[in-house]
């Protein structure tokens, strides 16, 4: 792994990686290199901090277009199934050639170099370390997580809930991602409540 990295990479240069890798990151450390990968839940917790779930959106947004370019492969039917251990000595070049055509002849997903891209990843930046005016309230006891929540369909007045256009919300999540992503989440809670979704409204201000 050393002199492979050592051909296409400089000390200091930053490697992402999912948490698969949890277990050589010191290796990736040892050999000069930054490295990001998304933050594990501590024992007992049922979610990461602000800050690490800040550092984890900043990586899976960074990530997910490396893991776009990846996912091309599985249009083969080579890459799409188990790989024979036959194949294992010859990966590296098949999956080199496979690459290579991929950038040759295929169009690019992302070229993140228009003054849009640099915006965007400028606003991420200023929001990564910005206070959760959520998690304040939150902390100040303004907002709590179990009182004073009533299902939607037992109020009586009307609730004038703002409606969010898919262009106010590509902004507000900073990309289409987390918006693709909304549909897999919302069947997966319609899996696990018989079809059903109950919305809840509190009164706090």
């Amino acid at each position: 792994m050393n002199d492979n990295l050592s051909v296409i990479c400089e000390p200091g240069d930053t490697q992402i990686v999912d948490r698969s890798f949890r277990n050589v990151a010191g290796v990736f450390e040892q050999l000069g290199f930054a490295l990001k990968m998304p933050g594990f839940l501590k024992t007992g917790a049922k979610q990461l901090d602000s800050d690490q779930a800040n550092d984890t959106r900043m990586i899976t947004k960074t990530k997910w277009v490396i893991e776009s370019f990846h996912s091309q492969f599985r249009t083969w039917r080579f890459f799409s199934e188990r790989i024979s251990q036959d194949f294992l000595l010859d990966i590296d070049i098949l999956v080199r050639t496979l690459a290579a055509n991929l950038n040759k002849y295929r169009p690019r997903l992302f070229y993140g170099k228009s003054a849009g891209d640099y915006a965007l990843a400028n606003k991420m930046l200023l929001m990564k370390n910005k206070t959760s005016h959520l998690q304040q309230l939150i902390s100040n006891g303004d907002l709590s997580l179990r009182n004073n929540w009533k299902n939607i369909l037992h109020i009586d007045n009307n609730i004038d809930f703002q409606y969010l256009t898919l262009d106010f919300l590509r902004e507000y999540t900073c990309g289409i991602y987390q918006i693709k992503q909304s549909s897999a989440y919302a069947k997966a809670h319609l899996y696990d409540h018989d079809g059903k979704f109950e919305f809840q409204v509190s009164s706090s201000e």
